[in-house]
């Protein structure tokens, strides 16, 4: 009987400790990041729309730090695929960069389109939105 109740305890710790990792609170440093990654991503959708790529070139460059931001806290976590969407990032943000640079209006909405969907693609994965509107980690 004392043995089954070990393993009862044992399993329910096991099973809380699961529940508790499942909606991990973001360190603010995380949530800074990913507020200052939204306004980026917004004022790229503006200067893609007007067609300044100048400011384009600039969104593009600040996103690219906070995508290598980005992943660096998943790698300090050891999560695969947000560490790839994270690199995704980088780079449809490096060649968004680029295409504002040489001007080429193609590959700026192509580059645009690659950093708007490494967004979704890693909030899909990893984000809950809870009901008061903020998130957490999943």
């Amino acid at each position: 009987m004392r043995g089954q109740l070990s393993w009862l305890t044992l399993g329910a710790a096991f099973c809380f400790s699961i529940a508790v990792m499942a909606g991990e609170k973001a360190p603010d440093s995380y949530v800074k990041n990913m507020k200052d990654t939204n306004a980026a991503a917004q004022n790229l959708r503006k200067s893609v729309t007007a067609k300044d790529y100048a400011a384009v070139a600039k969104d593009a460059a600040t996103l690219k730090e906070l995508f290598g931001t980005t992943e660096a806290f998943w790698t300090e976590r050891k999560t695969d695929d947000a560490i790839a969407a994270a690199k995704a990032g980088v780079k449809a943000a490096t060649d968004l960069e680029a295409a504002a640079n040489a001007k080429d209006e193609a590959g700026v909405t192509e580059s645009a389109k690659a950093v708007q969907a490494t967004c979704k693609t890693c909030h899909d994965a990893h984000r809950e939105r809870l009901p008061d509107g903020t998130s957490e980690i999943k």
